[in-house]
């Protein structure tokens, strides 16, 4: 009970320190008004305003923030349980794997197919990479949803039996 009280402050700093600046400042990048088809001028000053500089830091922040997390949960897990953390390994040696599989088979997406606007040209490479993560992502998706929606089903089956 009392790890739980401490998760919850932990959860509730979080939401304090980083979500909460997050949000706030991104609200005011959204509903700045610039966008890509703005004057290059209106660009460069937004880009040297606080909001934008906000949510780049705190951004960076939080993604170096959740590496270490990352990190430091899976030193943990292998500590307490090296045969979690080796199928966590094998599940991202498979994903990696399929990734690089869809990257091999490319897509039949071309820049021109692709109807990138503004004189915007990019490599095949370049589409071929995008579209194998987006599949791989999607298809991670599908595979965690379809596994929570399921497993309750599963472990009410296992559990009579």
């Amino acid at each position: 009970m009392e790890n739980e009280k401490k998760l919850n402050i932990i959860g509730i700093v979080i939401k304090i320190l980083i979500i909460a600046p997050a949000l706030i400042t991104g609200l005011m990048v959204m509903g700045s008004g610039v966008n890509a088809e703005s004057e290059d001028l209106a660009k460069a000053e937004f880009m040297d305003s606080f909001a934008f500089s906000a949510v780049f830091n705190i951004s960076f922040i939080t993604i170096i923030a959740a590496v270490i997390l990352v990190l430091g949960f899976f030193g943990a897990l292998l500590a307490s349980r090296p045969m979690a953390a080796i199928k966590s390994v094998l599940g991202i040696i498979v994903a990696g794997l399929f990734f690089f599989i869809m990257y091999a088979i490319g897509t039949s997406d071309t820049s021109d197919s692709l109807q990138l606007g503004g004189g915007i040209s990019v490599e095949q490479s370049v589409v071929n990479f995008t579209h194998a993560g987006v599949i791989t992502a999607l298809i991670g998706i599908v595979i965690g949803a379809v596994l929570a929606l399921g497993m309750g089903y599963v472990l009410k089956l296992v559990r009579k039996n």
